[in-house]
């Protein structure tokens, strides 16, 4: 269990870092992680600063919260105030992984374009993946 909690955890701060890299300015991977038109390729919304932080500092807590699970912060915190947040991020991710049936998750509609193979091959996956082991982790203790 220690070791899904630790890759977890792993997988969000690296999620949260770039997120910090693209809050900075960054450009590596812009074009193939925000859904676009299937006929215009025009990107559907272009995240704000304050969100693109709100999110890297919410990965960075959901690390926590995977840490959390290998009882390295028992002596001030409970762990099942971290498998309550593991459920948390189980049914964050799912619904994520499931999607808005038109431009992300498995169930998209829109299918020909950059950002929708990434999420068929790689984000999709991920968020499932994600969403099983921190279930598996809040379960099993």
């Amino acid at each position: 269990m220690i070791i899904i909690a630790s890759l977890n955890a792993l997988i969000f701060i690296l999620l949260g870092i770039l997120h910090f890299y693209w809050l900075a300015g960054g450009k590596w991977g812009m074009n193939s992680v925000i859904p676009t038109q299937e006929k215009s390729s025009d990107k559907l919304f272009v995240p704000p600063a304050f969100a693109t932080g709100v999110v890297a500092i919410g990965l960075l807590l959901f690390g926590l919260i995977e840490l959390g699970n290998t009882n390295i912060f028992s002596d001030w915190i409970a762990l099942k105030y971290f498998r309550w947040g593991n459920l948390f991020i189980t049914f964050i991710f799912l619904a994520r992984a499931i999607g808005d049936f038109n431009y992300v998750g498995f169930f998209k509609r829109t299918r020909n374009t950059v950002f929708a193979s990434n999420d068929t091959r790689y984000y999709s996956p991920l968020c499932l993946f994600i969403s099983v082991t921190s279930a598996f982790a809040s379960l099993t203790y």
